[in-house]
């Protein structure tokens, strides 16, 4: 997120039921805004959020101008998930690219896995994930600029008109 604008924006936020309980500021949670460029440094983070609970903020690392600001496009479709659909709100809400494609899948839970006996594990989810203009994508996801349904016809002529127009409209910017 952080190469697709030159400053230093917040992204969204993670917040737990605990936190949701006792009331949070979204300004006043933890900040998450630099991903380590050495490994030794990844410890220091580690130690920064591992003990506390788990609700958090995210922000852009404030890169400064790339040369292709305002000249990007994101293609996503029902399978873009996690990540890839927290991206894709932060571009929606910022107009940082044209998003091509289908509705995001809807999926960004936040979970922990538990151990349950006998080769099981329970997987459940302990955050919810916000734009930070209060959008929740969980169960809803992110329509595209550009809504562009792969088509029966397309598939058995072996074109992806996804593709096709949203490099049409990189070539146009």
């Amino acid at each position: 997120m952080s190469y697709l604008t030159p400053s230093q924006l917040p992204v969204g936020y993670s917040v737990t039921r605990r936190a949701l309980a006792r009331g949070y500021d979204k300004e006043r949670l933890p900040h998450f805004d630099r991903i380590p460029s050495r490994k030794s440094a990844l410890f220091g983070l580690a130690l920064r959020f591992a003990f506390r609970d788990r609700s958090i903020a995210i922000f852009t690392e404030g890169l400064g101008p790339q040369k292709f600001h305002g000249r990007a496009v994101l293609l996503v479709n029902q399978h873009t998930a996690s990540a890839a659909e927290m991206t894709t709100g932060f571009v929606k809400e910022n107009h940082l690219a044209t998003i091509v494609g289908t509705r995001t899948a809807g999926q960004v839970l936040g979970g922990k896995v538990f151990k349950v006996g006998y080769g099981y594990l329970l997987g459940i989810p302990v955050t919810n994930y916000l734009t930070w203009n209060g959008t929740v994508l969980e169960g809803n996801g992110v329509e595209p600029d550009e809504s562009i349904e792969v088509t029966h016809d397309s598939l058995i002529e072996g074109r992806d008109i996804q593709l096709e127009r949203a490099a049409a409209i990189a070539e146009s910017l």
